[in-house]
C-alpha cells in the first residue's frame, strides 16, 4: 500500500502531462512513467476518472481526451470562447478545414517526410476547402440526401465560406496578416488550426503562411483514428472529391474552343 507522499509523487507526473498535454520520452516525469509500473497505475487511474487517455509511442507520451464522458472534453461553447467562432456553422466549417488538411498530409510515410519539410501553404489549403465544398455542394443539388447520409452541414458551411470571408487582405506593408483579418478565408484557416498549434502538433508558421504537420500530429494519428472507420470514410469523400476534380481538368468539354 502506497502512502500519501508516494501517491502525490506520482500524482506530479500525471499534472506535468496534463499541463503539457504532449512529453518527449526524455523528459524525467515521462521516463519515471515509462520505467515504474506503479506510476502508470497511479496516472492511468487519474485520467481515466477524468475520462482522459494516455499513450506513448516511440518518442512521446500523450494525454488526450476520450470521446465521451469526459470532464476534459471541447464543447462548442468553449471553442467558441477561446478560438472566435461566432456560430455553430463556424465550428463546423472550422473542422471540415482540419480534416481537408489532413487528407492532404496523411500518407504514406515517404509523402509524410516530405510535409514535415515543407508543411501546406494556407493558398493551397484556401484552394482545397473551396474545391472541395463546391464538390459537395453540387452533389447535394444531385443527390438530396448527401447531406443527411454524410451527416455534414453542407449548405451551411457552403455559403458561410463564399458569402462570408473574402480570399485575403493586404496589410499597407503588403503582408497578409492571418491572425488579425478574421473576416478573411485565410483568416478563419488560421482559425480553424489553432486547437492543433496549442497542442504543438504543427508549427503555424504566419509569416511564410505555411502550416507543417509535427510527428506528435501523426502519432495522434495513427493512435486514434486510423482504426476507426469515420475517420478514413471522410478522408477517402475528400479524396475522391480531389480526384474527380482532377480527372475533371484532365478530360475538358470537347466543345471547348471549338
Amino acid at each position: 500500500m502506497i502512502n500519501n507522499e508516494q501517491l502525490q509523487e506520482r500524482a506530479q507526473v500525471f499534472f506535468h502531462l496534463l499541463g503539457s498535454k504532449i512529453l518527449p520520452l526524455t523528459d524525467a516525469k515521462a521516463h519515471l512513467y515509462m520505467e515504474d509500473p506503479a506510476v502508470r497505475e497511479v496516472v492511468r487511474a487519474i485520467a481515466q476518472g477524468a475520462g482522459l487517455m494516455v499513450f506513448d509511442t516511440r518518442e512521446n507520451l500523450h494525454i488526450v481526451s476520450q470521446a465521451y464522458d469526459s470532464v476534459f472534453a471541447t464543447s462548442y461553447t468553449h471553442m467558441k470562447s477561446k478560438y472566435r467562432l461566432d456560430r455553430k456553422k463556424h465550428f463546423y466549417l472550422a473542422n471540415i478545414i482540419i480534416c481537408i488538411y489532413l487528407a492532404e498530409i496523411d500518407k504514406e510515410s515517404h509523402i509524410r517526410v516530405r510535409w514535415e519539410e515543407e508543411g501546406v501553404s494556407y493558398y493551397k489549403l484556401e484552394e482545397l476547402v473551396t474545391k472541395v465544398l463546391e464538390s459537395w455542394k453540387a452533389r447535394l443539388d444531385e443527390e438530396n440526401n448527401f447531406a443527411e447520409d454524410w451527416s455534414i452541414a453542407i449548405e451551411e458551411i457552403y455559403e458561410i465560406w463564399n458569402d462570408d470571408f473574402s480570399m485575403y487582405k493586404e496589410s499597407k506593408s503588403g503582408q497578409i496578416d492571418v491572425q488579425r483579418n478574421k473576416n478573411t478565408r485565410l483568416g478563419f484557416i488560421y482559425e480553424a488550426m489553432r486547437p492543433l498549434a496549442d497542442q504543438k502538433l504543427i508549427i503555424n508558421n504566419v509569416r511564410e503562411l505555411r502550416i507543417i504537420p509535427k510527428v506528435e500530429l501523426y502519432e495522434r494519428l495513427d493512435f486514434l483514428y486510423h482504426d476507426q472507420n469515420r475517420y478514413w470514410e471522410i478522408m477517402d469523400l475528400i479524396q475522391e472529391t480531389r480526384e474527380g476534380e482532377s480527372h475533371a481538368e484532365d478530360y475538358p468539354d470537347q466543345n471547348n474552343g471549338l
